[in-house]
Parts: structure tokens; C-alpha cells; sequence
């Protein structure tokens, strides 16, 4: 009985406890509703960082208790984070990123020291790497100084290998560059000594290229033509032949001559005198060719020519110089052998004409031309003055030049010549 009646008491007591369990509950929600609205945030927040929320400790613990351990454990979070955005920031300036964790459940301060310890690694390697690319900098600068040595040949490198000579692309350089200047050193005195035979063997053909030349101009200086070179197998046949070809000739000259003198004209032997007004010159020549018998004959009548007609214009340029006073002037004087060759040359070429001709068959089919020639000099002074009239050179002395007796003598002559 005493037991159903405790049973009863305990019955009631459990039940009051219960109502005032629930009504204590529905008491504290109906009164703290912003705090589970914080609880909720805080959790949420909490949750977004990656870590787990604190569980209330049980039912009757304070809503306010379990709030504080949140913020507590948010701002060690939100603490965490920002040290760690710090540090993977470093590891972003340094080229890295951050390693990954697999393992969620990893304690904050675990995650900052694997971070603190990849930057120190990512810096030792970024040393490590720096000091190498150095290195290679090195090398690369000494390689290319190398090659270009391969390819000058003659130029030592000017930085200090000393600690990098080991590597194999240096010594393999090193290596080829022996071997070439070795060769190139070999190649050279062959081509020193192939060129010292090739200058010999020059020397040699050009000695009897001149001793040909001078037998060939000798022949046709007798009027005759030299043999074909391509009769010949070798230079040292033709100059033989070619000697014995003069001795021919010479023997054959020797009997023509005594015909041709017996058939000179006299008016060649006898040519008029040359005078301050006109110049005369002759020539002969013989070829196989009557017309080019003719033409040789003038012109050697020609080169005779201009050898008088230098020396007489020489002459009075000298004395128009003297007497004008300028004969120090070398600048001048220069100018007025210009203009004197000048003169000659005009006057071998035009203004002359044939005094006296005379063309004969003489043996072997060959022609000889006898021709003299006659120049008038006063136009060849007139071609001095007006040379000297058209200088820019003489212009500054022009006055004292023709202020002298030599100059006013020549201005007779071409006054006379022409006509005035």
C-alpha cells in the first residue's frame, strides 16, 4: 500500500516536473527567439568558414554561454582565415598556389604552419632556382662568346669561366675550337704555300707572255703579222717560232729595202720645211691591205705631228708664262699644259690634211704608203686662246697673259690665219 502511494507521489512528481519542463521550455523560446536567430547565424557563419559549430553543452546550459563559445570560435575562425588569405597572398607573389588539404578535420593552427612552411620552401626553391638561372646565365654568356670565337677566330673570351668550365657544352666548344684553329692553321700553310706556287708559276707564264709580246711588236713594227699562238702546244714553241719568224723577216726586210729606197719619192725625202704658220710631218707603212697601208701611213705621220706640234706649243706657253710672271704659279702652269694637250690632241684629229701621197706594190703582195701631212699652226694657236678664254683656272691671270709680247704674237698668227 505504502508502495503504490510512493509509486503514486512519484507518478505526480515526474508529471510536475515534466509540465514545468515544457512550460520552462515554451517559456525561454517565447523569450529568446533572437538568440536562436543568432545561434542559427553564428552556426552558419561558422559552417561557411569550413569549421564545425560547438555543440550545446546540454538542454539546460545557456543559450548566451552557447553563444559566446560561438562568437569565440567564429572570430578565431574569421582570425585564421585572414592570416591564411595573408599567407597564400606571399605564396600567390611568389608564383605558387596553395596546397590543397584533403583532410577537412585539419586543426586551424596545423594549416598555418603547412602554409608557413611551403612559402619557406617555395623561397628556398625560388633561390635555389634564382642561383641556378644565374648559373645558366652564366654559361649561356660564355657559350656564345665561345661560338663567336668559332666564328672570328681570334678573339679570347673576356669573362672568367673558371668555375663553369666543367660543363660539357663549354668543353665540347673549347674542344671544337682547338680542332678548327688547328685545321684553319694546316689550311693556311697549304693555301700559303699553294699561293707561293701560284705567284712562281705567274711569274713565269707572264715572263713569257712579255717575251711573246715583245717579239710579236716587233714583227709587226717590220710590218708583218705574227703567227697564230693556237698553231703551238705550248708558250715556249711559240716564242721559238715566233724568233725565228723575225729572223725571216728581218732577211726579207733586209732585200725589201733596197727596192723601197730606190722607190721613196722625193718630195718625201725633201718635204717642205715647217714654218710659225704651218707644220709638216710624214709617215710610211706597209700591210698586205692597200687601204690600211694608207691608214697606218697617216697615222704615224700623225704621231710625228704631235710630237712637233707639242714641243712648239710647250714652247710658247713656257715663254707666255716667263714673260707674264706667273711662272711660280704651279696651279697655272698645270692648267696650261692641260690646255696645250688639249690642242695637240684636237689637231691629230681634225685640221690637218694629206700634202703628198704615194702608194706602191712591193713583194709578197704587199703595199707600202708613203704620205706627208700639213698642219696649220695658227689654228692651233687659236684653239690655245680660246682654251685659255674658257679656263676658270686662268681666269685670274688671264690679263698678265695677254699682256705679253708671246701672247700678242700668237694672236697675230691666228689674225693672219683667219683672214682679219
Amino acid at each position: 500500500m505504502i508502495s503504490k502511494k510512493i509509486s503514486k507521489l512519484l507518478i505526480v512528481i515526474f508529471s510536475v516536473f515534466i509540465l514545468s519542463t515544457s512550460s520552462l521550455n515554451y517559456s525561454y523560446a517565447d523569450n529568446h527567439l533572437s538568440k536562436k536567430e543568432i545561434i542559427k547565424e553564428l552556426k552558419k557563419e561558422i559552417t561557411d568558414l569550413g569549421g564545425t559549430p560547438v555543440k550545446r553543452k546540454h538542454l539546460l546550459s545557456s543559450l548566451q554561454k552557447w553563444i559566446d563559445e560561438l562568437k569565440l570560435q567564429l572570430e578565431k575562425l574569421k582570425k585564421v582565415e585572414a592570416l591564411k588569405a595573408e599567407l597564400n597572398k606571399e605564396l600567390e607573389d611568389l608564383g605558387e598556389t596553395v596546397e590543397s588539404k584533403e583532410n577537412k578535420e585539419i586543426e586551424a593552427d596545423e594549416q598555418i604552419i603547412a602554409l608557413r612552411k611551403q612559402i619557406e620552401d617555395v623561397k628556398a626553391k625560388k633561390k635555389a632556382a634564382e642561383e641556378k638561372k644565374q648559373r645558366e646565365a652564366k654559361i649561356a654568356v660564355a657559350v656564345e662568346m665561345l661560338k663567336d670565337e668559332l666564328a672570328a677566330l681570334g678573339e679570347e673570351p673576356i669573362i672568367d669561366t673558371s668555375d663553369i668550365d666543367s660543363d660539357e657544352d663549354i668543353k665540347a666548344l673549347k674542344k671544337q675550337i682547338k680542332d678548327i684553329k688547328e685545321k684553319r692553321k694546316a689550311e693556311k700553310a697549304e693555301a700559303e704555300k699553294k699561293e707561293e706556287e701560284e705567284r712562281k708559276a705567274e711569274e713565269r707564264k707572264q715572263t713569257r707572255l712579255d717575251a711573246i709580246e715583245k717579239v710579236k711588236k716587233e714583227i709587226l713594227f717590220m710590218g708583218e703579222t705574227p703567227m697564230s699562238e693556237y698553231e703551238f702546244t705550248t708558250e715556249d714553241e711559240y716564242i721559238a717560232a715566233l724568233r725565228k719568224q723575225v729572223e725571216e723577216v728581218k732577211k726579207l726586210k733586209e732585200a725589201e729595202e733596197l727596192k723601197i729606197n730606190a722607190e721613196i719619192p722625193d718630195w718625201y725625202v725633201s718635204m717642205p720645211a715647217s714654218s710659225e704658220t704651218i707644220m709638216y710631218a710624214r709617215g710610211s707603212a706597209i700591210s698586205a691591205d692597200l687601204d690600211n697601208s694608207e691608214q697606218r701611213a697617216v697615222e704615224n705621220a700623225l704621231i710625228k705631228l704631235s710630237t712637233q706640234m707639242q714641243n712648239r706649243i710647250s714652247s710658247k706657253t713656257n715663254l707666255v708664262i716667263k714673260e707674264a710672271g706667273v711662272d711660280a704659279d704651279l696651279t697655272l702652269k698645270t692648267e696650261m699644259q692641260r690646255i696645250s694637250n688639249v690642242v695637240v690632241k684636237d689637231a691629230t684629229i681634225r685640221g690637218y690634211k694629206i700634202f703628198k701621197t704615194k702608194m706602191a706594190a712591193i713583194a709578197d703582195g704587199k703595199y707600202r704608203t708613203f704620205v706627208v701631212i700639213e698642219f696649220p699652226v695658227s689654228l692651233a694657236y687659236k684653239n690655245f686662246i680660246a682654251e685659255i678664254d674658257n679656263s676658270l683656272s686662268v681666269k685670274a691671270e688671264v690679263n698678265k697673259l695677254k699682256n705679253t709680247d708671246a701672247f700678242k704674237e700668237l694672236e697675230q698668227y691666228v689674225a693672219e690665219f683667219s683672214g682679219a
